[in-house]
């Protein structure tokens, strides 16, 4: 009998054995290195023992980093939906300052869009739109869980600011020289900014923080803070958010995490080939790479999603846009020569260049001509001065990103843009042209639909329901249903 209850556990320590090993292979590489193939879920169950997970927006205004924060939001909500998770109480900390969450705090409850996107247009994206979209159904989906009479605890979800200035009322700050500017970055910024991260969660002591803020304020160690190159390396050595938030609530309660977009021939060629084409997570002792720089942080997201770029509404064909504009060009005129001022005024005189073929160069001369103008959106994208403009600033400047990148987020596919690849003039009027101008026109009817006059929405979503066959009730559908369509990615 003790012969048979003997083999009895060696049978079962073989088959524990096994398991293990099966589940060693699973979340380890060929090399031993653990790694999770659900880093939404992994994540949100670091909340257990964490006070704030910093994940990274790794790339400003791009649609990726925006959807991975909503999945990780989405996934957290599941959780605690089903009993998997006994953090129910978060807030989300944007780098942003408080009037521009106050007002998207307002456009969550009440769905109005004015407001929040008066405050910044024309500056404002696209994607930035369908993330405060995104973030109002998720807030409708946490209100439908918690009037839930047998759904306990309820779950509370804020969104807190966590920039000290309010860039557009902030007349010394826009004042600064590129040198100065460079000195508060290095110098002043993340500090203040923690120290009111601070000062909310001091005041909020139940609450677990999701942080989501560009990468570089993710960085945990003293490092070289030298991102315009204004200044002499001597004088750019200095600490990041993560530092300070670390050594207040210590290190090992908030979890800084980066992301970046791999290659599948960098996870093919790694420790982590067995994951093939999932996101991973993966803590940064095990990152073979060092050009990620992994000491900086605490993890990293491994993101296999193909890229597509963030659409300004300063490109979109409207007269509100123009009017916006003007507006700005008058407001940041004041501060100039201001090295913020002159950014903001550059790229509102850009947009009234681009979406007018206007030359003007003194305000006066903007505003004058805009008072007596019929200016009309879609008679400027089907015009032959639009089509020879584009034409023009392509070829003239094949090399040049910036034209580049410009004309890749007006909507012209990045296949025309390739150097190697460049069209006959003949080929680029009859056949490749009238097919970018429809993809042009699609970007633009959808930013209408956001941003444009009474009028111009009409004409926008006629075209739109016309072109795509589909009939939304909101923009930000018709721009998934874009990415989806020409960009072939599924977020």
């Amino acid at each position: 009998m003790k012969n048979k209850v003997s083999s009895m556990k060696n049978n079962s320590l073989k088959i524990f054995f096994v398991v293990f090993l099966f589940t060693t292979a699973i979340n380890c590489g060929v090399t031993g290195k653990k790694y999770y193939t659900h880093p939404n879920s992994y994540i949100i169950d670091q909340l257990a023992n964490k006070k704030i997970i910093m994940l990274a927006d790794f790339a400003h205004g791009y649609p990726l980093p925006y959807k991975s924060l909503i999945f990780l939001l989405n996934k957290w909500i599941k959780k605690v939906k089903n009993g998997e998770s006994k953090d129910h109480d978060i807030v989300l900390i944007l780098e942003a300052d408080t009037q521009e969450v106050n007002n998207l705090n307002e456009f969550i409850s009440s769905g109005n869009w004015k407001p929040l996107m008066d405050y910044w247009l024309p500056y404002n994206t696209m994607e930035w739109l369908e993330f405060c979209a995104d973030l109002r159904s998720l807030n409708m989906k946490i209100d439908s869980l918690n009037e839930q009479k047998d759904f306990i605890p309820k779950i509370s979800f804020d969104i807190f600011g966590g920039e000290v200035y309010n860039i557009l009322d902030n007349p010394k700050g826009l004042q600064l020289s590129k040198e100065e500017g460079a000195k508060y970055f290095v110098n002043v910024r993340d500090s203040l900014t923690a120290k009111n991260i601070i000062g909310y969660l001091s005041k909020n002591k139940n609450q677990k923080a999701i942080l989501f803020y560009g990468n570089n304020h993710l960085i945990k160690n003293y490092v070289n803070k030298n991102v315009g190159k204004d200044l002499p390396n001597s004088e750019t050595k200095g600490y990041y958010l993560a530092y300070y938030l670390k050594k207040r609530f210590c290190g090992k309660s908030v979890l800084s995490i980066n992301q970046v977009k791999v290659s599948q021939q960098m996870i093919k060629n790694s420790p982590f080939a067995i994951a093939k084409d999932s996101n991973i997570f993966i803590y940064s002792q095990n990152i073979p790479w060092k050009n990620i720089q992994p000491k900086n942080y605490d993890g990293f997201i491994l993101r296999n999603e193909e890229m597509v770029p963030s659409h300004n509404l300063s490109y979109i064909f409207s007269r509100n846009i123009i009017k916006a504009d003007i507006k700005r060009m008058s407001m940041f005129g004041k501060y100039l020569p201001g090295a913020l001022a002159e950014r903001y005024y550059n790229e509102a005189f850009e947009s009234l260049k681009l979406i007018t073929g206007e030359k003007f160069k003194n305000l006066s001369e903007w505003k004058n001509w805009f008072e007596k103008s019929n200016y009309d959106g879609f008679k400027r994208l089907n015009s032959n001065d639009f089509a020879k403009q584009i034409f023009d600033e392509f070829y003239q400047n094949t090399n040049n990103k910036e034209v580049r990148n410009q004309l890749y987020k007006l909507g012209i596919g990045i296949g025309i843009l390739d150097i190697n690849n460049i069209p006959s003039k003949e080929s680029w009027k009859d056949v490749v042209w009238p097919e970018e101008l429809n993809y042009i026109k699609w970007l633009n009817t959808i930013g209408m639909l956001w941003v444009g006059t009474t009028e111009e929405k009409k004409e926008a979503k006629e075209f739109l329901v016309r072109y795509t066959g589909k009939n939304f009730s909101e923009p930000q559908d018709y721009l998934k249903y874009y990415r989806n369509f020409f960009k072939k990615v599924g977020y």
